[in-house]
This record gives C-alpha cells, structure tokens and sequence, in this order.
C-alpha cells in the first residue's frame, strides 16, 4: 500500500509538471483549457502529498508568504463595506488567482520544468504572431467577439491583452537568442524578437502594450549595463518611438489620442472615448479613496460606493476604475496598497532565481509587466493577465531553499 501510495504521488507530481507546461502554451490562446488545465493542477498538487514540505516551502519563500498576506486581506475586506453578496464573492474569486502563486512555489518546480514551460509560451506566441502578421494583410478573419481587423491584428485576445503577452514575448524571444547554442537559433529568436515589437508598435493598438514594450526593454538594458544601460535604453526608445509615430497611422492616432483627451478631460463633463472616460474613472475613486483612506470600502464594494459618488452627476457606473492599484486601495484601504507594492518588491529583490541570469531576467520581466499593466486595467481581476503573472511568478520564484536577497 505504501509503495502504491509514493507510485501515485510521483505521478501526480510529475502531472503537474506537464500541466504548467500545457498552462503556457494556452495561457494566450484558449480560455476554456486554461481552467480546466488550473482544476487539473489543483488535483494534481492535492494528490502529491509532501504536506509538511509543502508547508516548509512556502513558509520560507517571501513571494509565496507575500502573496497570500495580500490575497488574506482582501478576503478581510469582505467583512466591511456595502457591497451586497454576489459582488463580495466574485471578486474573492477573481482575486483567489493570487493563490497560484504559493501553489506553484510549493510544488518545487525544477529548472527542466521552468524551461519547458517557457518554452511552450514562446512557441503560443510565435503562432499568435505568425496569426497577427497574416491578419494584418487581410488573409483571414479574426475570432469572433473580438474587434481587431487587418488594422488591428490581434488574433486570440483583445488587442490591449495581445500587446502585453507580446511586448513580454519580445523579451522572452530575445533571451532564448541570447541562451541558443546554435546560430539558426540565435537568428530565428532574434528576428521573432524584432517581429514581436514591431507588432506591438506598429499594428496592434493596445496603448499599453508600448509601455510595456518600454519597461521591458529599460529592464533588459539595465540587467546588461546597469545604470548606463538606462541612458542607452531611454535613446534607443526615443528613436523606435518617433519612428512608430512618422511610420504608424495606428500609433500616431493612439498617442495623439491620449494627448487631445488628456487636455481637452472636464470632471464635471461626461465622456465616453477610451481615455477621458479613464480619466473620469480615476477621478472619483480617488474621492472615493479620500472618503475612506484606512479601511476602503470592502473587496466588492467599489461599485456601490462609486454610484453614491456619481448620483448627482448622472454618470455611469464602471465595475472597476481601470486601474488595479486604484482598485485595491478603493477597496481595503492603504493596508491593501501597501501589500501589492511589497508582493512586487519582494519579487524584484529575491534572488531565488539569480542562478540563471536569462531566468533573473524573464522573472523581473514579469513583474514589470504586470505592474505597468496594473496602472491601466485591473490585471489581477482580468483572466489572462493574472494567469500569466501568477503561473509564471510561481515558476520563476520558486526554490527548495530560502531565497537570498540583495539590494535593489
């Protein structure tokens, strides 16, 4: 029975293995597999056993303890405020991702398994690439429920979605160039790299996607020459943004867009482009923040109070700001802020990958893009992007040992 027993637990552990695997290859592309590949690893890691090892790990890993003080709190914020049941529940829910991340660290994924899923998520966005390129010059129609056309190829996700995953794919292509052995490989990456961020410059519209881009190569210059790689990364894109904007209709719109809305945007005025409208989002949740500063309004509170806030001014009601960090104090206060800076601190300084620099690299690479993202959508509500970030920060940061740290 014993033997059996260990039989079982090492499949399973080798299961869910296989299975962030799979998870990286449908992360960009296939909602309906990605939760059922999650419930998969959930069992998976049930089966596996190791509870006291399990436990260890976790306890000892920063990020893993950092994840779930967060996700603790705003499970708290649940308790408090005026949002009625229903709306309390799904964003436990929605925030319930955040788990992910200690799960993952306790499984004790090994360096094959981190590479192979790497690997997998490169090779789903070459495809989602290759796709893009081919819609771009009209050869086939998008999936439907999307709107993205030849002018605005994105293929499986919307186009803010499509140009986060790739502005992180041209990081991720330019590090396997950098970690192949052959020269056909060196080649091959470094041109999908190239390709990567012209896609998100000069076809997808996804105004966040060129922040990314942005952090991401600022990242990748400093971890080679440290604070000079700064200087040469901010003239670098200097040059490659001023190109995109005289070469791209579709980047000089977008920019001149946020300009004109960020000028012409009256509080008292009600607006419905993509940036005034924002900008008015922004605007009353910071009273709202202002109202209740402490505590917030609850996790799943925001709706109501931000109604209460417009009632006079006859404005719509938004289920979030469009902003995550907005979000999190509107919900638990400055408590809630506190924990999601420090989450992202303590993965920019731990160290625990800092055995392989390409992995060092890929692991701030996510942090970046996540927190860039949060400043312009709710990316720890938003399937994907949460997925993507949690999945990858519990494959990244997770060590058998506890992690040294050094400065930032």
């Amino acid at each position: 029975m014993s033997m059996q027993l260990e039989r079982l637990q090492f499949e399973a552990r080798r299961a869910a293995g296989w299975t962030t695997t799979a998870l990286g290859f449908t992360i960009p592309i296939w909602v309906v597999a990605d939760s059922i590949l999650v419930g998969l690893l959930v069992v998976c890691w049930a089966a596996c056993g190791e509870w006291r090892e399990k436990v260890r790990r976790i306890s000892t890993n920063p990020v893993a303890v950092s994840a779930i003080l967060l996700f603790a709190w705003l499970l708290l914020g649940a308790l408090w405020g005026e949002g009625d049941l229903e709306e309390r529940a799904m964003w436990v829910k929605k925030y319930a991702s955040l788990l992910f991340i200690p799960l993952v660290i306790s499984l004790s994924v090994d360096d094959g398994e981190r590479k192979r899923a790497l690997l997998a998520l490169a090779v789903s966005l070459v495809g989602t690439l290759m796709l893009s390129l081919v819609l771009s010059v009209g050869l086939f129609s998008p999936k439907e429920g999307l709107t993205c056309d030849s002018d605005n190829p994105c293929v499986f996700k919307k186009h803010t979605t499509h140009g986060l995953l790739m502005g992180f794919g041209a990081l991720l292509f330019g590090v396997l160039a950098w970690k192949a052995s052959q020269r056909w490989g060196r080649w091959g990456w470094a041109v999908a790299s190239c390709l990567a961020a012209s896609n998100v410059l000069l076809m997808v519209q996804g105004r966040t996607g060129y922040v990314v881009l942005a952090g991401l190569a600022m990242v990748a210059f400093h971890s080679y020459w440290g604070w000079r790689g700064m200087l040469a990364a901010t003239i670098v894109l200097s040059g490659m943004f001023s190109m995109a904007y005289h070469a791209s209709t579709a980047f000089h719109d977008r920019v001149d867009l946020v300009a004109t809305g960020v000028t012409r945007w009256n509080p008292q005025i009600t607006t419905y482009d993509g940036v005034t409208e924002r900008m008015e989002f922004f605007y009353h949740t910071a009273e709202i923040i202002q109202d209740h500063p402490l505590m917030g309004v609850g996790t799943g509170g925001f709706a109501k109070a931000y109604a209460v806030q417009v009632r006079d001014l006859g404005l719509p009601v938004p289920t979030h700001p469009h902003n995550q960090y907005l979000l999190v104090m509107a919900q638990v206060g400055v408590v809630g802020i506190c924990l999601l800076l420090w989450l992202f601190v303590r993965q920019w300084r731990s160290t625990s990958v800092a055995v392989d620099a390409a992995d060092a690299l890929l692991a701030r690479g996510v942090v970046v893009t996540i927190a860039i993202s949060c400043l312009f959508q709710p990316a720890l509500a938003d399937h994907t992007e949460k997925l993507f970030y949690c999945l990858f920060s519990g494959l990244l940061f997770s060590d058998t040992n506890p992690p040294v740290e050094t400065k930032i």
